[in-house]
């Protein structure tokens, strides 16, 4: 009743020519008695609850109930069970009396057909290894090829570098030509600095007295203030 209360009070409260599609309406719940979720309450937590006493006649009457309802359900069980077998004997679909002979035949059959199901299988799988490990030998292969070049590569960049360094040996300064190479260097005296220009034109040494072979062009010249 209180859900549907609150439905008409939803209902009544639209405006006029308003339907009620959109609308929602509120429903109240209220536990006639505690959720099972919540805990026991504290005040009854340690209490033990009074087991209630039974007169011989009530006693005697449920005991009699409990043993016909027994004995009623022993006598369902058995009556489907007979009710089975029956059906198992009568039917000729799932149940078929096969002589000794066609049993080790049916039997040898089956086994046959497993056996066969077993050697294609076993077919399958030696074809699919053979593919693997042959694959796996060409990947194999292919690396070490690939780690040989790069043994060949870094041997011969070994090599060239090795001759670099040979032929930049013979102009080291060594213990025995100190003496000549200090004295060429302070008879050739070298000036690393130099200049541009707006020209682009580059002028070597600090106080050089070369001219720029052609002038600048009109719009690289600096104007003046």
């Amino acid at each position: 009743m209180l859900r549907a209360g609150c439905q008409l009070l939803t209902q009544s409260a639209l405006p006029a020519g308003k339907t009620g599609g959109n609308s929602f309406a509120l429903e109240f719940v209220r536990w006639r008695r505690k959720p099972r979720w919540l805990p026991v309450a504290k005040s009854k937590m340690f209490r033990v609850p009074e087991r209630k006493k039974q007169t011989e006649e009530e006693r005697t009457e449920l005991m009699r109930l409990h043993n016909h309802y027994k004995t009623q359900l022993r006598s369902v069980r058995q009556f489907l069970r007979e009710e089975n077998v029956r059906h198992d004997e009568t039917s000729t679909v799932d149940h078929i009396v096969l002589t000794p002979e066609q049993e080790e035949a049916e039997f040898q059959k089956c086994i046959d057909a497993n056996a066969a199901w077993n050697a294609a299988i076993a077919k399958e799988r030696d074809q699919r290894l053979a593919k693997e490990r042959e694959e796996k030998v060409a990947y194999v292969q292919e690396r070490l090829e690939a780690r040989q070049v790069r043994e060949e590569e870094r041997k011969e960049q070994a090599n060239q570098r090795v001759l670099l360094e040979i032929e930049r040996s013979k102009t080291y300064i060594t213990r025995e030509n100190l003496d000549a190479a200090i004295e060429t260097a302070l008879a050739n005296p070298v000036d690393h600095n130099y200049a541009i220009d707006l020209a682009g034109n580059l002028y070597q040494g600090r106080s050089t007295t070369q001219l720029p072979d052609a002038s600048p062009e009109p719009n690289q010249q600096v104007a003046s203030n």
